[in-house]
């Protein structure tokens, strides 16, 4: 087999190859002999035609089946004696065949970059910090308490700062009601029956301040200007108007902090409360300061080495990112036309997000290679009991989603990524 190797871009090479003669006609006759075998021509019994009978009948529909199999074959032939390391799917081009004479074609592939490997062992990592103190654990608590917190009415004095105020509310901008302008957003517009925690930062901006004072039944009209980067861009930099009716002042009663508040919450005193949140919370710490160490040795490393990423890798990550980004603002509730607006920013910032991943795969991939890292069936097995659980669906049900979504590749990347990340981290130091 003829193959040659050009060089067309960066990590881009294309193959040309041509099969010879005598290949060529024994795929050809390989794929006679099956179609001879189950034939049906009348005048003969299934699988008894004479060949030549056959090879008249489906003469064209055995090139196609020789040329089906003897393409991605000699493809693979090819990129193994080259020893090519390739990242994309092949397009064949300039597919040229003679029956039992020749068959060549060419194809562009995208190869694994060649780089070399930056400094890996003994990174030093600025060091987390991971003590929980007092005062966490009493705010933890207070949280808690919050949850569980009464509400009594304080209909006979004004209302104040910290109070809850149940108010209905309208807004209005140059006069025109806010619901023509934020059809999307209608509470910002009105509502009926809204609790309003009043502190400086909170609902609108100055919203509460200008509430202070007022009494159960009162209305007052509060002036409310919009930030420059406000989300709903109708409004942005904009003054409005909001019509304002004190319905209820309500002021939270929460808990005190006592064995009778551990009790109820977790069946315990309030010190062995404590130290479950402790633990709870030193845990938590432990696993953000691992995340932000894994974080920096990815920045390092994608730092210190420059190289050619392969196009289509870096697309597809590209791609696969956008959609991150839009469906996690779309679950916190950011209207469509605001991502309509920002999405060139959206998609700048995802492809830089996706260059810095792609880059990052090469040097773990490498890495892996270099120490003999590898994934075992049993933590992939591990991985899917693990996504299972998380999902509410059974082991068989999650490996048959994976195995039809073909993501086996994809899971055992994803783990080995993992498993270079934890030997770094154990070879990394601390400042």
């Amino acid at each position: 087999m003829n193959i040659t190797v050009e060089d067309v871009a960066p990590c881009k090479k294309r193959l040309k190859i041509e099969v010879p003669a005598n290949r060529v006609k024994q795929a050809y006759d390989r794929v006679a002999d099956d179609f001879q075998k189950e034939a049906r021509i009348p005048g003969f019994r299934p699988g008894h035609a004479p060949r030549t009978v056959v090879l008249k009948k489906y003469h064209k529909d055995i090139e196609s089946e020789a040329q089906r199999t003897l393409v991605p074959e000699a493809y693979q032939e090819a990129i193994a004696e080259k020893k090519l390391r390739v990242v994309s799917q092949p397009e064949i081009e300039d597919l040229k065949y003679q029956a039992g004479l020749s068959l060549s074609f060419s194809t562009v592939v995208e190869l694994v970059p060649d780089f070399k490997l930056p400094a890996y062992k003994g990174l030093v990592l600025k060091k987390q910090e991971t003590e929980v103190k007092e005062e966490e654990i009493e705010k933890t608590l207070k949280s808690l308490a919050d949850q569980r917190a009464n509400f009594e009415d304080a209909n006979d004095r004004p209302l104040a700062m910290d109070d809850f105020a149940v108010i209905s509310y309208t807004g209005k901008l140059d006069g025109k009601p806010l619901i023509e302008l934020v059809a999307d957003a209608k509470n910002l517009a009105h509502n009926p029956n809204f609790w309003l925690w009043m502190r400086t930062e909170g609902f609108l901006p100055k919203f509460a301040e200008q509430c202070v004072g007022m009494k159960k039944g009162e209305t007052r009209t509060v002036d409310v200007e919009f930030p420059a980067d406000f989300p709903q861009a109708a409004l942005a930099g904009k003054k409005a108007q909001y019509d304002v009716e004190l319905k209820e002042i309500k002021v939270k009663h929460a808990p005190a902090l006592d064995d009778a508040f551990a009790q109820e919450v977790a069946k315990m005193n309030l010190a062995d409360l404590k130290t479950r949140v402790r633990e709870n919370m030193e845990q938590e710490k432990k696993n953000q300061a691992s995340g932000a160490a894994r974080t920096e040795i990815i920045q390092k490393l994608i730092s210190a080495v420059e190289f050619d990423l392969p196009p289509s890798a870096v697309d597809e990550e590209t791609h696969a990112t956008v959609y991150d980004i839009v469906a996690e603002n779309q679950q916190r509730g950011v209207p469509a036309n605001v991502l309509e607006e920002k999405k060139d920013e959206i998609f700048s910032n995802a492809a830089k997000a996706a260059r810095e991943s792609v880059k990052f795969k090469f040097i773990a991939a490498r890495i892996a290679e270099d120490e003999k890292i590898d994934v075992t069936n049993e933590q992939i097995a591990q991985h899917l009991a693990f996504l299972a659980q998380r999902e509410g669906v059974t082991l068989e049900k999650m490996a048959d989603r994976v195995r039809k979504n073909n993501a086996f590749g994809v899971i055992r990347q994803q783990l080995l990524r993992q498993a270079v990340l934890d030997f770094l981290l154990k070879e990394a130091k601390s400042e």
